[in-house]
């Protein structure tokens, strides 16, 4: 869909997958939009497998087990490969401190609580305690004073986890509270793919609006697509 989409501009999702699929049936399309598709496929393979032929590959649990000092010197070697590339500073969103100190100190930390599950709380309390006190930290930070209602709040292992609570939360409220059963979501084109995850996930429609030359959404288009359905923009 994207390889047609780049060629005719934006175009909503859902007449674009109308499109794409009566374009398929053309031999002389299909075969182009196949074509490119091998070849986006081609370049990912080997940014994705770089170490196909560096390290073994297991398909299936081997027969025999591999020393820990083997795995370990394979893990080291990998993280030599990669340790520069998001050492300089120049990735987005994936390492947020790279100070030697500090990760030494995360990894202490993560070593004393590995075997920790704070589904057990009666068995590691100390969850439950950091738990509460980030998120009152968090609750704080956004102006819990001020605030009429309780606030409550837990934690999520990542980014994506985290939108799918908040998709789930605005899809549950708005059922609840204003009885909406076929909700939809309003998100621009260069949104995180977790937000199609959460709609996937959560039956919420999915609807995409267009973004500007600065990849801004597009507020007009934003506002002609919100309905008596749309829990959240």
């Amino acid at each position: 869909m994207d390889i047609v989409q780049t060629r005719l501009g934006w175009i909503d999702p859902r007449l674009m997958a109308v499109i794409e699929k009566y374009l398929k049936k053309i031999p002389a399309v299909n075969a182009e939009i196949e074509k490119e598709y091998d070849s986006i496929m081609g370049e990912l393979d080997g940014s994705l497998k770089p170490y196909r032929d560096s390290f073994p590959a297991f398909a299936q649990i081997p027969q025999a087990g591999i020393g820990r000092e083997e795995i370990i010197g394979e893990m080291e070697a990998m993280r030599e490969k990669e340790e520069s590339r998001w050492k300089d500073g120049f990735v987005s969103g994936a390492v947020y401190h790279g100070d030697e100190e500090h990760i030494r100190f995360l990894n202490r930390v993560y070593a004393l609580n590995s075997q920790s599950n704070p589904l057990h709380s009666d068995l590691w309390p100390s969850t439950t305690k950091f738990e509460a006190e980030i998120v009152s930290m968090t609750a704080t930070m956004l102006g819990a004073a001020r605030a009429s209602d309780p606030i409550c709040g837990t934690l999520s292992s990542g980014g994506t986890e985290s939108i799918l609570l908040a998709m789930k939360t605005y899809r549950d409220r708005a059922r609840d509270q204003k009885g909406i059963t076929r909700p939809e979501m309003i998100a621009p084109i260069t949104a995180h793919a977790a937000f199609e995850k959460a709609a996937q996930y959560f039956n919420i429609k999915m609807v995409r609006v267009p973004v500007d030359a600065n990849f801004r959404a597009d507020v007009a288009a934003t506002r002609k697509a919100i309905n008596g359905n749309t829990v959240v923009i």
